[in-house]
């Protein structure tokens, strides 16, 4: 018999459950039973489900298809839908092949991806749906009631998309669960908070029944169970935010009626403010407070899904509103199928987790992701108006928004107005770590070298300890045995101060070869040496003076030399002095005086010479000419025994071999003419 003749045969009527599976003929496959693990809030639930069915089914028929489980139910038949993620074959007997289908909810996908990726300047939603997109999630599926912030930074590094997700959005406090009915198909609401996600699901009021021994004619709860823990009391969080100088300390108290014990201290949670750090402290608060005190019940409703309230009644402790959280499904209806009647008796019956409705609910939280390794990276853009980067982490393969967050330099020196920076431009390689291990909050130590970027130090030059900028500025610390030197220049070392110890030889060279060089300073400036001072120059050596110029030398000579003319110029007075010396003015052609006005030759206890051995002495004016002498001293003017003589007494003494006199006129006076 065929599975198609199988199914025209088969009457469904007498089955608490079915399952529906794309791709499979309706009523081949019969189910047997089913248990549930982990169908609680913010989980993706599994169902493993038992069936027989009149057919083979091979692996590639079912993994991975849409399949519904069909709950009867008095109101309207339920279905708890999702794929199928597991397969087992458990051999055949008379009523035909056995098999367990494992079903998943459309949440699984996303552990079956494992991601590496960086998400900067996105909200929440955007994230969300990113990765939910990411994993092939089916978008329809998804339904997002969240008020949507700003993540500055958020990486996913070795973990699925799952562990991802689940980290971010507990963390923030969303609250999720699916919600299906007859009329709508399964759907993954993300919520703010369990009362939202409440709201989207109808409420099942459910009356307590003891137990009798009696068929109940009705659904109901026939057991109660109350756990309580004693949990964490309260919470505290501290960080550090460098862009901030506030202290962010937040703590929260238990706020649930049963009491707690101890303090729980978390540090660097990642937050930029106090009321940041008070809400995500208040979400963890909250975790611990709906864990201390909860309510379970045996029940046997088919209806109950996490999220929805039920209004218990008829119970003189325990009556009023509740969230569910959790259920724990165990359904067996093997004896119908194997006698082909229709199934009595209980079939079905669950465990429910409830949480009192006034009680805030949030899934516990994850570990943060600490990674505690360095990556390589590389500056996506130059330094920014802060000094920090861009950096793409190697790992980061389909991330939204920039590259990263804008990340500091690590610097071996720096302060308050003061410290070290050699900016790095893009593409240079760096090494990056998280910091206190949080990939969300990336430092960057520093740059490393590769067959792009070689290092200017190696095998080579090993001696030479060496710096050089982008534009070849060069600060080089040489230790080559014998060859000490230190050296900062320029390109090409156009412009170096050179301090070179060779041989021991010391030496201090400041150059610039192809341009200027200038020396400032506000006050004075000092020229020392022990030995010689050479100042060379190939054009012009000039040097000016607001006021003074002083040439001074405490034991030898002060000697000007020219190639051609040597020019002392001045707006007022020119004065040649020796102190203890002489003052000697030589010149192998002419020496030449003048004067706009008067020129003055003053001695002011020595002699007077003016002397032309070879030569003329003439002197001319245009109106007096006058030779004066004060004292006892004569004035003389002899040439070869002759001679005129202007004594102290006032007396003129001509004597000569010869005298003539020629004139016009000759006039001589006198009292007497004596000795003739």
């Amino acid at each position: 018999m065929s599975a198609d003749d199988y199914l025209a045969m088969h009457k469904a009527n007498s089955s608490h459950f079915s399952l529906d599976i794309s791709g499979i003929p309706d009523g081949l496959l019969n189910v047997i039973g089913f248990n549930s693990q982990n169908d609680n809030l913010c989980d993706d639930y599994q169902f493993e489900i038992n069936i027989v069915s009149s057919a083979q089914i091979e692996p590639e028929m079912v993994l991975n298809k849409a399949m519904s489980l069909n709950l009867a139910w008095s109101m309207s038949n339920r279905k708890i839908s999702g794929l199928v993620s597991g397969y087992t074959a458990r051999g055949q007997d008379s009523n035909g092949y056995h098999y367990i289908l494992m079903l998943n909810s459309y949440f699984w996908r996303l552990k079956k991806y494992r991601s590496n990726r960086v998400f900067t300047n996105q909200s929440a939603s955007q994230i969300i749906n990113a990765v939910f997109n990411n994993a092939q999630y089916p978008m329809a599926k998804l339904s997002l009631s969240i008020a949507d912030f700003n993540i500055d930074m958020i990486v996913q590094y070795d973990e699925t998309d799952y562990e991802f997700i689940t980290r971010f959005m507990r963390k923030y406090g969303f609250v999720y669960g699916y919600i299906e009915n007859d009329l709508e198909p399964e759907v993954l609401h993300i919520c703010d908070s369990s009362e939202t996600l409440a709201g989207k699901s109808e409420q099942v009021s459910l009356g307590y029944k003891a137990p009798t021994g009696n068929v109940r004619n009705s659904e109901s709860i026939f057991a109660f169970s109350r756990q309580a823990v004693l949990t964490t009391n309260d919470f505290v969080y501290d960080d550090y935010n460098y862009e901030s100088v506030q202290n962010l300390h937040s703590e929260t108290n238990n706020l649930a009626q049963q009491i707690g014990f101890g303090t729980s201290n978390h540090w660097g949670e990642n937050y930029k403010d106090t009321d940041q750090g008070e809400e995500l402290a208040l979400i963890r608060q909250q975790s611990h407070d709906c864990a201390r005190d909860i309510i379970i019940i045996d029940t046997d409703c088919r209806a109950i899904r996490p999220g929805m309230t039920i209004n218990v009644t008829d119970h003189t402790d325990y009556d009023g509103k509740y969230l569910v959280i959790k259920v724990h499904h165990l359904a067996n209806q093997g004896q119908g199928v194997e006698y082909g009647m229709a199934v009595k008796g209980l079939t079905y019956k669950n465990q429910v987790t409830l949480l009192p409705a006034s009680i805030t609910y949030k899934a516990p939280l994850l570990k943060n992701k600490r990674v505690f390794a360095t990556f390589n990276a590389t500056i996506a853009q130059g330094v920014d108006d802060k000094g920090e980067y861009q950096v793409n982490l190697p790992f980061n393969q389909n991330g939204l928004g920039e590259p990263s967050k804008q990340t500091r330099l690590l610097q071996p020196y720096g302060g308050a107005g003061h410290g070290m920076h050699f900016p790095y431009e893009a593409g240079t390689e760096v090494l990056v770590c998280g910091e206190n291990g949080d990939l969300d909050r990336p430092v960057i130590l520093g740059a490393l070298y590769n067959a792009n970027a070689p290092s200017p130090v190696n095998a080579n030059n090993a001696h030479e300890n060496k710096l050089v900028t982008r534009s070849g500025n060069t600060l080089l610390m040489d230790d080559k045995q014998g060859e000490e030197k230190i050296s900062l220049g320029t390109l090409d070392d156009n412009n170096a101060l050179i301090l070179d110890a060779t041989h021991n030889q010391h030496s201090a060279t400041l150059q610039s070869v192809e341009g200027e060089m200038f020396i400032s300073a506000k006050n004075a400036i000092q020229l020392v040496s022990q030995k010689d001072v050479n100042i060379t120059a190939k054009g012009d050596l000039n040097t000016l003076a607001e006021n003074s110029i002083n040439v001074q030398t405490t034991e030898g000579d002060i000697s000007f030399t020219s190639a051609s003319d040597l020019h002392a110029n001045a707006q007022s007075n020119i004065r040649l002095q020796a102190l203890d010396g002489s003052t000697e003015i030589q010149a192998v052609d002419a020496i030449k005086l003048q004067a706009g006005q008067d020129v003055s030759l003053y001695v002011e206890q020595g002699n007077l010479e003016m002397q032309a051995p070879e030569g003329d002495i003439n002197i001319q004016a245009n109106a007096n000419l006058t030779i004066k002498g004060n004292g006892n001293g004569a004035i003389e003017i002899s040439q070869s025994g002759a001679s005129i003589v202007l004594d102290a007494g006032g007396n003129l003494t001509i004597d000569a071999n010869n005298i003539s006199l020629s004139a016009g006129n000759i006039v001589i006076k006198g009292n007497a003419i004596s000795n003739n």
